[in-house]
């Protein structure tokens, strides 16, 4: 059991199927990690929304120094459930990791709060409020036993990139953003606006063939605006957007940039 667990862990239900609404948006191909090593817990945001949200409590060794954490969002019309397997391999090499399933989205999902029932304009404001779910995940993460407080990684997928973003700008304990096929504009949030507002903080981005240029651009927009700083590095994959998340180089390229930008130095 953790610790330190201040809230209650609990397995959430998912909300009915969606029978109405703009219908339900691409999902990226991804599969289950072979072991599941983490534990699941309950979530209360500041407006009382719960989330159902997976801790992968870092490996805990005699006099070993806290662990760098890692928070992992999903796009928009997914779940948690596709960072699984990145998750898993982050915990292995020595994160401590939380995935959520935002707010309409998964487990979280409620009569009154389902993404794929809701339309336009409900989606885009369930989505402008998972900022508040990020918030309370983000709590949560640095409040637990052995791990660093003031050492946060975000990755974000497809529109996650956003919320990612939007976090890094205000949370001086982010050390470092993957961006992984992030949507230049997500529901009204300008992505390559917010990475120069990042003004430094080292960034990745995770592209697939397809997408490249556009995260070209987004590279470009930030170094120019930062006085030619260099912080923004782009990654290009062979995969295309609905299979990125199986890509066999994802995690790996992921988890060694992010150790290098994060571990301490030996």
């Amino acid at each position: 059991m953790l610790s330190s667990l201040a809230l209650v862990v609990a397995t959430a239900v998912a909300g009915p199927a969606p029978t109405s609404g703009p219908g339900p948006l691409p999902v990226r191909s991804t599969a289950s990690a072979k072991i599941d090593l983490s534990n699941s817990v309950s979530l209360e945001t500041k407006d009382r929304q719960l989330l159902s949200a997976s801790y992968y409590e870092p490996k805990r060794r005699k006099n070993s120094p806290p662990a760098p954490a890692a928070m992992l969002l999903h796009d928009a019309g997914s779940s948690r459930e596709e960072l699984t397997e990145m998750a898993a391999y982050l915990h292995k090499k020595g994160f401590a990791v939380l995935t959520v399933d935002l707010r309409g989205h998964g487990a979280s999902a409620t009569a009154e709060t389902d993404f794929d029932k809701a339309d336009a304009k409900g989606r885009e404001t369930l989505w402008a409020m998972s900022t508040r779910d990020v918030d309370a995940a983000t709590k949560f993460l640095l409040k637990q036993d052995g791990v660093h407080a003031s050492n946060l990684s975000l990755i974000g997928v497809g529109a996650g990139a956003a919320l990612a973003v939007r976090r890094a700008a205000k949370d001086d304990n982010v050390r470092a953003v993957v961006l992984i096929d992030p949507d230049k504009d997500s529901f009204g949030f300008d992505v390559s606006g917010g990475v120069e507002d990042l003004g430094g903080l080292p960034t990745l981005i995770l592209a697939p063939k397809a997408t490249r240029s556009a995260a070209d651009e987004i590279q470009t927009a930030a170094h120019a605006a930062n006085e030619g700083l260099e912080y923004v590095e782009v990654n290009a994959l062979k995969s295309d957007s609905e299979a990125i998340l199986k890509d066999k180089r994802l995690k790996s390229a992921a988890s060694a940039w992010l150790r290098d930008q994060v571990f301490p130095k030996k």
